[in-house]
């Protein structure tokens, strides 16, 4: 991300959660409300919707803690699109619907956008979502067309207390780390996120109670669906059936496998890919693939199964 492009700041420590943001999005972005679509279920929570959705691109969090001894704190954050640096949703796209803005956003051409949920995969953040009724992936784009206009995006005009600010990146992260700074002795936890996160990201955010406890990751790295990326030019000669079936399972790990995301390695130079540090057969069958062995006795099963009816049959 160059240092020219356009970035949000959100300070925590000013937010009062009346969710002007929220409301600023919807009306901007004419995004139906949660209600029409049952989307909203009552759960107890301050969160309203209880999660992003397809036409809930920007949601205020609610985290209670305890952050001294007979003190309770709510820890308040933004959830919607970080606009990463290095952004995977960008490179598991196959149909160039997600891409990069002049301005360094990142958004998704409606128009190009399969529906194949690949970014919804790939996503550390879990930011982008399917809208169902439209079968297309759909997330904040800091309103590109109003900064285009020369307009800031609609959560930070919407927001009462200036919680929200917009420019150049450069300056964004200037006035996150002297609030960090002047805010340390009464929240010593505090944290600058997004400044080197993902490649920098597009939100800079002023955390006072620390990243955990506002609900986002310490370290953020791309899922296994992005480390796959090279393996298909190796599997090539299985055909698209095989391709299809790494794909598949990149995504599995991307949703929340149980294999490390170190699993897999891919040399670029000598296109080999190893399982576990050993070269993988090309012809190996795909389905067999980095899946359990509890699994990989069900498919040797029917396999005995397929061969013990095909010699009945001669």
């Amino acid at each position: 991300m160059t240092t020219s492009n356009g970035a949000i700041f959100f300070d925590g420590s000013k937010c009062t959660g009346c969710k002007g943001c929220q409301a600023g999005c919807k009306q901007w972005n004419m995004l139906p409300a949660p209600l029409d679509y049952g989307d909203a279920p009552f759960t107890g929570s301050w969160e309203n919707p209880p999660a992003n959705t397809g036409d809930v691109w920007l949601r205020v969090t609610f985290n209670e803690l305890e952050p001294a001894a007979g003190s309770v704190g709510m820890a308040l954050g933004r959830d919607a699109c970080k606009h990463c640096g290095d952004a995977p949703c960008i490179t598991v796209c196959p149909s160039g619907a997600m891409h990069r803005t002049n301005m360094g956003a990142v958004a998704i051409d409606a128009d190009k956008c399969i529906g194949c949920e690949y970014c919804v995969a790939a996503c550390p953040f879990h930011v982008p979502k399917l809208c169902v009724r439209e079968h297309k992936s759909r997330k904040c784009s800091m309103c590109v067309d109003r900064i285009d206009a020369g307009r800031s995006p609609a959560c930070v005009k919407s927001c009462p207390g200036r919680a929200l600010q917009f420019g150049g990146r450069n300056e964004m992260v200037m006035l996150a780390q002297n609030r960090a700074l002047a805010i340390r002795n009464q929240y010593p936890d505090v944290q600058v996120y997004g400044v080197n996160e993902m490649g920098g990201m597009g939100v800079i955010a002023v955390l006072p109670y620390g990243a955990k406890a506002h609900g986002l990751p310490l370290t953020p790295e791309p899922p296994l669906v992005t480390r796959l990326q090279g393996v298909l030019p190796v599997i090539g000669g299985v055909g698209a059936l095989g391709a299809v079936g790494v794909v598949s399972l990149a995504l599995l790990g991307g949703r929340g496998s149980q294999y490390g995301n170190e699993q897999y390695t891919y040399d670029p130079v000598t296109r080999i890919t190893c399982d576990g540090g050993k070269p993988m057969d090309p012809d190996a069958p795909i389905v067999k693939v980095g899946l359990k062995d509890a699994v990989k006795d069900e498919v040797k099963s029917g396999e005995k199964k397929v061969e013990s009816e095909v010699s009945k049959n001669d």
